[in-house]
């Protein structure tokens, strides 16, 4: 038995549950095109060009394989405005103390301490000539992202702690626990994909993926109904997992030479849409619930399940929906010849936009398996949550090039880049569970190509700097029924919100009271190595 409040298994949202890019897109795909800052869709010519584009693929012959991966590693810091709210009939160490910082300490667990390598591994082919101009390859790869959190909050004289929930009733609770805990996520797409020149300067291409998504979160959820002081004892800690074996997504483009030294290029890539099923289960505070309404979360009958059937007690049936966006990219590059016609450098300019915009690819949608009983009889069902971001289009340029240098029979390349990338976050909108800050992106990387293989490496840093969250409310110490933004009782449309708010499972999100938790300011930035190798027979 427990209070009604207990409902909240409802939230496991888990803020990015989705098993996506817990960031959004970072340029490029393996060392030689994040190495470009990702101005590489003109460019790429081995098995890089399987995420980049596929035209690409045209350029290789004889039967290449590539293994290509970035490290990238995330920081992220969060100082929240204001203090710890009074809680009423609660006596807590911490009320009226100033929020603490948070940073992100993940350690990815096949990861080299933060870093997290993202790789791609292709094996293309030219079928020996079989069908002149076509090009057939298979291989796996995913998006430069990172999409692992693991907060810690800088507790006094103790350094920056992990917040573990009903540890210590006086240990200061993580300011950003509405958004984000913990959580671990995995996608990876095994692609094929075929090119084909139709013309010597005229190239095209398609892959198609199968992905898999895998994904463990934990968040914190009103526990309490109207918990708007944030009163920790009121809170609930969701965690979920889950699973989608099959996440589709494809792409083409193509690449047109009007000159020997003039390439053009153009690539789309489709949504990529998540369907993940797993379990929910909640750790409940003290002061959870309703006084004096006894209830009892059970699972819904398997006739009834709109996730699987199955469900128990503490390990409820979980669904998540979510969508990565599509994009779209055009370039062009110049090529640079030496005096026996040998391309000797280029130089490539890409423009492209992604759909962030599109609410189905931010806004992740759950649904719980269960709902609630009382000793009278009847019951509640967990409503489909929606953990809201308020995402904007993002539109990107990137500029990269290359010089090469001749060493006897083998050659030293040199490369570099730069990118801007337009805010996916709307003002107010920045949070901890999805990196949604503009960003500048400077890379350089170098090359050793032989007569049979190539290595190459890069390193390169992407800079966002110090984000404000604005905000117009200006929560001090309320009390449970002043309400609203600015505790007057008035309450803002949902679509008029300025930064998320807590999860209710118990109320649609229009019901939900306005009480935004990311009023603050973020610091974050990447830092990325790359490594890959290529060879050809």
């Amino acid at each position: 038995m427990s209070k009604v409040g207990t409902l909240l298994f409802g939230v496991v949202v888990c803020s990015g549950g989705a098993a996506s890019a817990g960031g959004l897109y970072l340029p490029g795909s393996g060392a030689i095109s994040t190495s470009r800052a990702g101005a590489a869709i003109a460019s790429t010519d081995n098995g890089e060009a399987l995420g980049i584009n596929p035209a690409g693929l045209a350029k290789t012959t004889g039967t290449t394989i590539t293994l290509s991966m970035a490290f990238i590693d995330y920081a992220m810091k969060f100082q929240r405005r204001g203090t710890y709210d009074d809680v009423p009939d609660v006596d807590l160490a911490y009320e009226g103390q100033p929020y603490p910082l948070v940073e992100d300490a993940s350690g990815p667990a096949l990861g080299i301490g933060g870093f997290q390598p993202i790789p791609v591994f292709v094996v293309t082919t030219d079928l020996g000539g079989v069908v002149p101009g076509l090009r057939l390859a298979a291989g796996i790869y995913a998006p430069n992202s990172y999409p692992f959190r693991d907060l810690c909050t800088h507790q006094p004289g103790a350094g920056c702690q992990k917040y573990e929930f009903d540890r210590d009733p006086d240990e200061l609770p993580s300011p950003a626990r509405y958004d984000v805990v913990t959580r671990d996520a995995v996608l990876f797409m095994p692609t094929l994909a075929a090119s084909y020149r139709i013309l010597p300067n005229l190239d095209i291409g398609g892959r198609f993926g199968w992905g898999f998504a895998d994904a463990s979160s934990s968040v914190h959820v009103w526990a309490a109904p109207g918990n708007v002081v944030e009163d920790v004892g009121g809170d609930g800690l969701l965690q979920v997992q889950g699973k989608d074996n099959f996440v589709p997504s494809y792409g083409f483009g193509l690449t047109y030479r009007p000159t020997p030294a003039i390439e053009l290029a153009a690539v789309y890539n489709s949504e990529i849409s998540i369907d993940a099923k797993g379990t929910a289960r909640t750790t409940l505070g003290p002061r959870s619930g309703s006084s004096g309404i006894e209830v009892m979360v059970v699972p819904l009958p398997d006739d009834a399940a709109q996730c699987a059937k199955g469900g128990v007690i503490g390990a409820f049936k979980a669904c998540i929906t979510a969508e990565l966006p599509r994009s779209a990219t055009i370039g062009g590059r110049y090529r640079f010849f030496g005096v026996r016609d040998e391309e000797r450098g280029d130089i490539e300019l890409d423009v492209g936009w992604e759909n962030w915009g599109n609410p189905a690819a931010t806004d992740y949608r759950v649904q719980i398996d269960s709902e609630i009983v009382t000793a009278m009889g009847g019951g509640l069902s967990i409503k489909k949550n929606v953990v809201r971001h308020g995402f904007q289009d993002v539109f990107n340029a990137r500029l990269g090039g290359s010089w090469r240098f001749s060493m006897a029979d083998n050659v030293l390349i040199a490369r570099g880049g730069i990118g801007y990338d337009s805010a996916a976050a709307k003002p107010g909108w920045q949070r901890a569970d999805i990196d949604g800050a503009a960003r500048t992106t400077i890379t350089a990387g170098a090359g050793f190509r032989t007569k049979r293989f190539q290595i190459d490496a890069g390193f390169g840093v992407v800079l966002e700097g110090s984000n404000n969250n604005p905000g117009d409310c200006n929560p001090i110490s309320p009390l449970p029924a002043d309400l609203g933004c600015n505790r007057d009782g008035v309450q803002a449309s949902l679509d008029d919100r300025q930064g998320p708010d807590p999860i209710n499972p118990l109320v649609v999100p229009e019901q939900q009271l306005q009480a935004p938790v990311n009023q603050g300011v973020f610091e974050s930035h990447y830092i990325m190595f790359m490594l890959g190798a290529t060879t050809w027979f």
